[in-house]
């Protein structure tokens, strides 16, 4: 809630490696917002794990105000994070979470900032999204959170967002709810945003962008392939499901992705294999099992076909 000002306050917590677009984002949104309201409805609070500099993942060192032991006052703490969402302070971080969410702060995660809340045990009964590369793992260490891949979620006091400049539309969303929809409008077309993405829609996938352009069927067929990962559907199989013919399925493909339909799947099972590789510490022959693969080794050849290194150079220098 607001103070008697009527200023909303927002904390972010910054672990080392965070996503600094996702940060800036989200508070070039707030500042906007004050701008666009004539005065100052939101401020912003930039936090370290020990109060010192944290380091965003391009390289830029971020000055911060405060450390999460000490009391803050604020309406909502976003976790901020990207390739190191497990740090070694976990366990004080984990406790501090837990507090702030008992003395009723909003808690929301950005990016890979949702498994940090959800380590703490902060993500049991609300759904939540995270960046699409992520979203393998996090479904194999937590598959009984409700995940989903839509741009952002706010539920049950989570806000959850998939990064990149989806925390930007986040923040549209609580500044339309807080302001008036005509306030987030203009906010955005203070950024050259022709329209506020709802939280329904979805990100887009490396694989998988421009779907929406594509055929009804050749979306159809891709989404089965997606749900069909571990045990792959032969291409009659797909063809009966979507009712058209093997021959009008591998020609859709050829015209709309440029590739056939086993080649296409292919793609998408490799494309998961290397988020698994990168972001969890399964085995390489259960990721290959994970993904469709009964022989560790032909699964090799692909995955170096299409990658042009082996499994084991990417889980050597996973970030």
């Amino acid at each position: 809630m607001p103070d008697r000002n009527g200023v909303t306050h927002m904390s972010f917590l910054l672990i080392d490696d965070f996503s600094a677009l996702c940060l800036m984002s989200a508070i070039e949104g707030l500042r906007a917002a004050n701008y666009v309201l004539g005065r100052k409805a939101y401020d912003w609070h930039l936090l370290s794990h020990d109060g010192k500099p944290s380091r965003a993942s391009n390289g830029i060192v971020m000055a911060v105000e405060g450390d999460i032991g000490q009391d803050i006052r604020s309406d909502y703490l976003f976790v901020v994070s990207s390739y190191d969402n497990n740090p070694p302070y976990r366990s004080r971080l984990h406790s501090r979470l837990k507090q702030f969410d008992r003395s009723g702060i909003k808690l929301g995660g950005i990016s890979s900032g949702t498994f940090i809340l959800a380590r703490a045990g902060l993500m049991n009964k609300a759904k939540c999204t995270l960046h699409w590369e992520y979203q393998p793992a996090f479904q194999e260490e937590f598959p009984d959170i409700a995940m989903v891949s839509d741009l952002y979620v706010i539920d049950n006091n989570r806000y959850t967002s998939s990064g990149g400049i989806s925390s930007l539309e986040l923040v549209l969303q609580i500044i339309g709810e807080d302001h008036g929809e005509g306030a987030a409008l203009k906010v955005a077309n203070n950024f050259q945003l022709d329209r506020i993405r709802n939280a329904g829609v979805s990100q887009r996938s490396g694989s998988v962008a421009r779907m929406e352009t594509m055929p009804p069927a050749v979306q159809t067929a891709v989404r089965l392939m997606l749900a069909n990962i571990e045990f792959p559907l032969s291409n009659v199989e797909i063809a009966e499901k979507i009712n058209t013919s093997v021959r009008n399925l591998e020609r859709m493909f050829k015209r709309n992705l440029k590739a056939s339909p086993a080649k296409y799947y292919l793609a998408l099972r490799l494309e998961k294999a290397r988020e698994l590789l990168m972001h969890t510490n399964i085995s390489t022959m259960e990721v290959a099992l994970q993904c469709g693969f009964s022989s560790s080794s032909y699964f090799a050849r692909c995955f170096h076909r299409s990658f042009g290194k082996r499994p084991s150079d990417v889980r050597r220098n996973k970030p």
